[in-house]
């Protein structure tokens, strides 16, 4: 018997549209032209090409527990140290945290107050695993919160005084428009997040790092346009209007859902570089969308790739990233179905940015509006697609691939 579809992908569908209409709701101010110098793009040595790699996968099965768990999270933020492996991911149904013990297969949960001083609103958006008992949230609010292990509430820092009128903050994970994270760097006592600058045309993108003493000013690091695209916002590309930020302690790692390269900016010098990372599997460049309606963005969804956010895999030294494949569209499909049924690669590259190789994953096994994260040598997928003729329970199962060795 068929498993049902996961809700979970209608609940995604509303909040594309939520955000678009937020996104247009902000357009309206008054746009400036705004350039950014930019380093040239880094290619592969000469003659190389993206080899196919072979992968291993390590497969988690969750048994059934007292915590009534989700099949995929949205959201998800892993942490590592010498004696634990967890996952942490937010349950929009329970409005909590549950904790996945890698090491045990066991599910622990923290619920999230809904109103009171310890309050978090449901509209996670951004999650940061400092230690199990320090935990970062944004809630789109425009405030980060740190909640400890029992869910209550640390700290808040508000970030509205240093937003400008023209600036939105890009904290997000909404895997059909883009991934833009939150981070807490401990050296500094700062946290990191993007910021989406109206006031320029087209519109430019930074980070911007807010400092837990208040009395030093934040800074900001600009980031640069798409060296494939010439203007990634509006309605050209659809939903993939946004880009995608990841960050380690030293590096701000960024690309654009729309297109292939892979950019890195040392947060120290400020020096930024290109990577040429393309595909063997699929296109490189996303086409134009035809119209500005949903309908339209929907099909032009389905029909084009999506680069996702770059991955630091610490104990390898290594990056992967994921990006899905497109297929044609067909209209007497339903449209989670269509969805549900394209391709998803992974490419691995190595410390320099230099791709090593690229694997298709195997089809019909992974839920594309959810699930992956990095661990600390892999990346961790959850098992959840409507076309899965072989995934019959409704147990929580993780699929942790990695770069088999040689």
């Amino acid at each position: 018997m068929k498993r049902k579809k996961n809700d979970f992908s209608e609940f995604i569908a509303i909040s594309v549209i939520i955000a678009r209409a937020k996104h247009w709701a902000l357009i309206i101010f008054p746009l400036c032209f705004f350039f950014i110098s930019c380093n040239g793009s880094k290619k592969q040595s000469a003659g190389q090409e993206v080899n196919e790699v072979k992968l291993q996968t390590e497969d988690i099965l969750f048994p059934v527990s007292e915590v009534l768990n989700l099949k995929s999270y949205y959201l998800s933020s892993y942490f590592h140290n010498d004696s634990l492996s967890l996952i942490y991911g937010y349950n929009y149904k329970s409005h909590a945290l549950d904790c996945m013990d890698l090491k045990r297969h066991q599910i622990s949960q923290i619920l999230l107050s809904s109103q009171g001083e310890s309050a978090v609103m449901r509209s996670v958006a951004g999650l940061f695993i400092q230690t199990p008992d320090s935990i970062w949230i944004y809630d789109d609010t425009q405030r980060i919160l740190l909640i400890n292990g029992d869910g209550k509430l640390l700290k808040t820092v508000d970030l509205r005084p240093e937003l400008k009128d023209n600036e939105q903050i890009l904290i997000n994970t909404n895997h059909a428009i883009s991934t833009a994270r939150l981070f807490y760097d401990g050296g500094r006592h700062s946290l990191l997040y993007g910021i989406k600058d109206f006031s320029t045309s087209p519109v430019t993108f930074k980070v911007r790092e807010t400092f837990l003493n208040s009395m030093t000013p934040s800074v900001d690091y600009l980031l640069q346009p798409s060296v494939a695209v010439t203007n990634v916002s509006g309605r050209d590309y659809g939903n993939m209007s946004d880009l995608n930020i990841t960050f380690t302690a030293e590096k701000l790692l960024y690309n654009y859902p729309v297109e292939s390269h892979v950019y890195v900016m040392d947060r120290k010098s400020g020096e930024q570089k290109v990577f040429e990372a393309d595909s063997r599997f699929t296109k490189n460049v996303v086409e134009k969308c035809e119209s500005g309606n949903y309908e339209q963005w929907e099909r032009h969804n389905i029909e084009n790739p999506h680069f996702y956010d770059l991955m630091y895999l610490p104990q390898t030294g290594m990056y992967a990233r994921l990006h899905l494949g497109g297929i044609e569209f067909d209209a007497t499909r339903d449209i989670l179905n269509l969805m549900d049924d394209r391709d998803l690669y992974l490419t691995f590259f190595d410390k320099d940015f230099v791709v090593v190789g690229e694997a298709k994953l195997p089809s019909h096994r992974y839920n594309y509006f959810t699930g992956w994260m990095e661990t600390n040598d892999g990346v961790a997928l959850f098992v959840d697609n409507s076309l899965d003729e072989n995934e019959k329970t409704e147990e929580l199962v993780l699929d942790i691939v990695r770069l088999q060795a040689d």
